[in-house]
């Protein structure tokens, strides 16, 4: 071959290896399909694990489906991670305590707050967490603050719109869940819940990220109705009566050293208060949670002996920051 004919071939070759690199039209793409993107040269994030096998800052944490997660409150940024890791794109806070929407969203991650009692999922609240799945995409983690109550019977609500499961399946995985039976309302309200039409759910307006804790005065309100409810539990010595069948009293005494919790946990307002407040808070918790065992040990005169003591709680209370 002459010089002259070698150098006529060499822009034929690197064209030929041009067309080579370039894939031509690849055995594996169909003609006139656009080429496939490069792979993401960005390291794929991974779930770390703490000693207990959940994921770390997550704990009881348990999928139920594609969409459905739950446990408890996400703890610090390793928590909102794994919980990206885990490929949520949303959390569902029922907790009382305002969430760390900007944690979260550093992450990638919308926050959506509806906090409920454990009394009970109010039918409002309930039509809410249904709306998550028409106003989000993705799978949704859901947790109360400790990831066993609260937070198990909102997932569930969510179990029945979205995965179809029956209510005596969603009680089912509450009791998995460890759900205390002593929460009566939760069970009972999961029990009947039907998930709502479309009508209702394009009626819920767009969900919020955070929601201000009620104040002193809200939570003293729920407090003197299970305080009402508990005198009547004493005149019945401590027993369901007939006239009142829908007073439980070891419920009542439960809800109550709950709200004294919630109170003293969440709520800027009472925070506010000082040492002197948050502390005869934590008393009247401490006697409300002996008087529910007293009364479901069927120990009257330890319940009287308890209800007295709360009783003169409620009166320093009263005498130093309200009357």
């Amino acid at each position: 071959m002459t010089m002259r004919n070698l150098f006529l071939l060499v822009p034929v070759l690197l064209a030929g290896l041009a067309f080579a690199a370039c894939g031509g039209e690849d055995a594996t793409t169909p003609s006139g399909d656009s080429p496939k993107a490069p792979p993401s040269t960005e390291p794929a994030v991974e779930v770390t694990y703490d000693e207990h096998g959940d994921p770390e800052g997550i704990h009881r944490h348990r999928r139920w489906s594609d969409r459905v997660g739950q446990g408890a409150q996400p703890a610090g940024d390793i928590a909102f991670r794994n919980l990206k890791a885990l490929g949520y794109t949303t959390v569902l806070s029922v907790d009382g305590a305002i969430p760390d929407v900007e944690g979260a969203e550093k992450h990638g991650l919308r926050y959506i707050h509806i906090p409920i009692g454990y009394d009970g999922v109010p039918e409002e609240s309930a039509l809410q967490i249904a709306a998550i799945l028409e106003q989000t995409e993705g799978p949704v983690f859901v947790h109360c603050h400790h990831g066993k109550h609260r937070g198990p019977a909102a997932a569930m609500v969510l179990r029945i719109c979205e995965d179809k499961i029956s209510n005596d399946q969603a009680v089912h995985e509450m009791e998995i869940s460890k759900t205390s039976k002593n929460y009566d309302g939760l069970y009972r309200d999961i029990l009947a819940y039907k998930a709502p039409s479309a009508e209702k759910l394009a009626s819920v307006k767009p969900l919020p990220s955070k929601v201000t804790p009620q104040g002193v005065r809200a939570g003293m309100v729920d407090v003197n109705l299970r305080w009402d409810h508990l005198k009547i539990a004493k005149e019945s010595r401590w027993k369901a009566s007939d006239e009142h069948p829908d007073i439980s009293p070891p419920h009542e005494a439960r809800m109550l050293w709950e709200l004294y919790r919630e109170m003293g946990r969440t709520d800027t307002e009472t925070q506010a208060k000082g040492e002197k407040y948050l502390g005869i808070l934590k008393q009247g918790e401490e006697l409300a949670i002996e008087l529910e065992k007293a009364i479901r040990a069927s120990d009257a005169a330890e319940a009287d002996k308890l209800f007295g003591a709360l009783k003169n709680n409620c009166k320093m209370c009263h005498d130093d920051y309200r009357n």
